[in-house]
């Protein structure tokens, strides 16, 4: 697997740990989709309907020229962000949207320019550590990703993402939320968060539409879901220099099934769990953060094909909750995301660790016994990923797992490989009834 590259000439490390997280990134392994020819396979559909579901204005709507440079804004038609993922904010000439959760990302082709830039709002983070920054990755032309933690906060600046491009042709840019502090902020401040106003072209230059997948995925889960060390073990000193949600297991199955989709994957969070600043899912699925609410009259739009859960992992642990309290807050949580989304598959994942195994099993079947049959188990437990050693924690870790809770991206590889065969299945079986 190729070494990462990691760009920083447009940036300054200010410190030390800063400098140590740069090597680190610079050493990890890449993502390499395991999946072989079984999710190949799978991959359905042909492209067709804008399935990035942003509101976007038109091409004319908010554009500046700033310093020669054309800043096309982030509500543009083209701009194709990933669905559900980035809270709309501002119009015209403050237009902006900003990720709260890693694995957002937005997909574009830019032409008529020799350069591309994404501008970025750092007021959003002013007061961060600088070790705690949102880390980006991007591509351009389908190259291998350079990874880029932000250092600046304060003010708006300009992230260089190409150079020397031919204006005559179109060039594509791929750009991640990577990883992002799940610390107290999270929620209710924008401290942690990726805030962005447009891509900066030359003047002339324009927005083509990236080729979109042909359906529409949202998921939900914890650490696992958010790539927390997929790329190395967990060490709260650097902590997110070994994330990658890009690198998780939900990618990899919506890549199977031919979806964009929303990532929202937070470190500690459960069903239940309300030990930490980032609430229980039942009260955050449906929103961006702390104040702004991602429905629409009651509907989550446009309504996604599938909707994954895979939340269990850091529920009932000594906390004062019981396996009873997870078995009902489950089917409820089902329940309030079927009135938002009235005709998607929704598919309980056990975690890999099979941890609330019952728990799962047992809300599918009450929302089964509701009426709800579009509502399926998917429990891979079957096919063994090692995260936990047989004797002890071994200094590097496991064959699946850097930490043993964590899968790695070999065992995220697996997990998802599996998942996706899964729903695959359970699609063909029913396929006159679900999409």
């Amino acid at each position: 697997m190729s070494a990462e590259k990691t760009n920083l000439v447009w940036q300054s490390v200010d410190s030390s740990k800063q400098a140590r997280n740069v090597r680190k990134l610079r050493s990890a392994a890449r993502w390499k989709v395991l999946v072989s020819a079984t999710c190949v396979a799978l991959a359905s559909g042909m492209l067709g309907e804008d399935v990035y579901g942003q509101q976007a204005g038109t091409q004319s709507n908010g554009e500046k020229n700033m310093n020669a440079k054309l800043t096309i804004p982030c509500n543009h038609a083209n701009f194709g962000l990933s669905p559900y993922a980035w809270k709309p904010m501002g119009s015209g000439d403050t237009a902006r949207v900003e990720a709260i959760f890693p694995g957002a990302y937005f997909k574009t082709i830019v032409k008529g320019t020799t350069s591309a830039g994404l501008v970025i709002d750092g007021t959003a983070n002013t007061g961060c550590p600088p070790g705690l920054m949102p880390i980006i990755e991007y591509s351009v032309d389908d190259g291998s990703f350079t990874v880029v933690p932000l250092t600046q906060a304060g003010s708006m600046y300009t992230c260089p993402l190409a150079a020397n491009l031919d204006p005559a042709k179109e060039h594509r840019i791929e750009v991640y939320l990577r990883a992002a502090d799940w610390g107290p902020q999270r929620w209710a401040a924008s401290i942690l968060h990726l805030r962005i106003a447009g891509v900066a072209v030359d003047a002339g230059g324009s927005l083509v539409p990236f080729p979109k997948r042909s359906r529409r995925a949202i998921g939900f889960g914890d650490s696992i879901t958010e790539g927390i060390a997929a790329e190395g073990r967990f060490d709260k000193g650097n902590h997110l220099g070994n994330n990658n949600a890009r690198g998780a297991w939900f990618p990899i199955v919506c890549a199977a099934l031919d979806c964009e989709y929303g990532q929202f994957g937070s470190g500690g969070q459960g069903m239940i769990n309300a030990r930490l600043a980032v609430p229980p899912l039942p009260q955050t699925w449906d929103h961006y953060d702390a104040t702004t609410s991602r429905l629409t009259n009651g509907l989550l739009l446009p309504e996604p094909d599938y909707v994954f859960c895979n939340m269990g992992t850091n529920d009932v642990l000594g906390d004062g909750t019981t396996e009873d309290d997870y078995t009902k807050a489950y089917p409820q949580w089902l329940a309030a995301v079927r009135a938002a989304c009235p005709h998607a598959s929704i598919f309980c994942v056990v975690p890999p660790s099979g941890r609330q195994r019952a728990g799962v099993r047992a809300a599918v079947a009450t929302r089964n016994a509701a009426g709800d049959a579009k509502v399926h188990l998917i429990d891979t437990t079957s096919v063994t990923i090692p995260l936990m050693p047989n004797n002890g924690v071994p200094p590097g870790g496991t064959q699946g797992s850097y930490d043993t809770g964590h899968p790695s991206q070999w065992g995220h590889a697996i997990f998802g490989a599996c998942v996706a065969v899964q729903v695959q299945k359970v699609l063909t079986t029913n396929s006159g009834a679900e999409r």
